[in-house]
């Protein structure tokens, strides 16, 4: 349903997903981060041990990577509405193969991925997401859509509804471990999200002046675990229902069936 990229296109996108897969087999990613923190931190046991579930299951992710080519669980599921999920940034739609399995199980989907170019700008991705939306709502009949984003996916998402007229056509927009306010550690990257996910940029102050969605119901998912977008760093949005954990990291996120749960509750109202 996306559009073909050239092969220079395909070689940055083999880069960035070698890059990221050997941070997070290594470990280079998540324990540096949450060493960090746990320095900083009162309880540096209970620390390591949400860095190790992290890293276990960013490995997990990372070895799912190539089923990114295959269809979602739940592709096939007739359900309210179709569900959109979207990676965040050097990371693909495999990202969601345990999350969509239990939304599958709850009867919800279709389930269908959405991938964007995570080093381009958020503007451009939400514009694709856009058409996409449109293109599952052709295919489907469906006159909304739901739509899940994890982290720069979440920005995307929240781009796409207040800034590029995509209110109208989502139901709920869910984001999981997103930088709305922004992110310190997107300074390390390569990118356009090199400026545009830093707190203060401009990306950041358009969307906090945006006015809230008047029809698609936000709700964003955080934990104050999470190394990479803690959810202390990320205020209230307002119209926005905010869930917050305690003990899941970023990539933890994902595979937790708390969050899962959260997840489907709201995709059912």
């Amino acid at each position: 349903m996306q559009k073909r990229h050239s092969i220079r296109h395909l070689a940055w996108r083999g880069g960035v997903a070698a890059a990221s897969t050997a941070m997070m087999f290594s470990g280079l990613y998540p324990l540096l981060p949450h060493a960090w923190r746990a320095v900083k931190g009162p309880r540096p046991a209970r620390a390591l041990r949400i860095a190790l579930a992290e890293w276990g299951m960013s490995a997990l992710v990372s070895a799912t990577r190539p089923a990114g080519f295959l269809a979602l669980p739940g592709a096939q599921v007739r359900g309210p509405r179709p569900v959109i999920v979207m990676h965040g940034y050097a990371m693909n739609r495999a990202n969601f193969v345990v999350l969509a399995s239990r939304l599958a199980r709850a009867g919800l989907g279709p389930i269908v991925g959405f991938e964007y170019w995570t080093l381009g700008r958020t503007a451009a991705g939400a514009r694709q997401l856009g058409w996409f939306v449109d293109e599952v709502r052709e295919r489907t009949g469906a006159a909304e859509v739901d739509l899940i984003g994890h982290s720069m996916g979440g920005v995307v998402g929240r781009y796409y509804i207040t800034l590029a007229g995509g209110d109208r056509f989502v139901k709920n927009l869910v984001t999981i471990g997103s930088p709305h306010w922004g992110t310190d550690v997107s300074a390390i990257g390569v990118g356009h999200p090199t400026r545009e996910l830093l707190f203060g940029s401009k990306l950041v102050a358009r969307l906090t002046a945006a006015p809230p969605p008047e029809h698609a119901r936000l709700t964003t998912i955080l934990s104050q675990a999470d190394a990479l977008v803690p959810a202390e760093s990320q205020p209230e949005i307002a119209g926005a229902e905010r869930i917050v954990y305690d003990d899941l990291g970023h990539v933890a996120l994902l595979g937790s069936r708390r969050v899962a749960q959260a997840i489907i509750d709201r995709l059912r109202r």
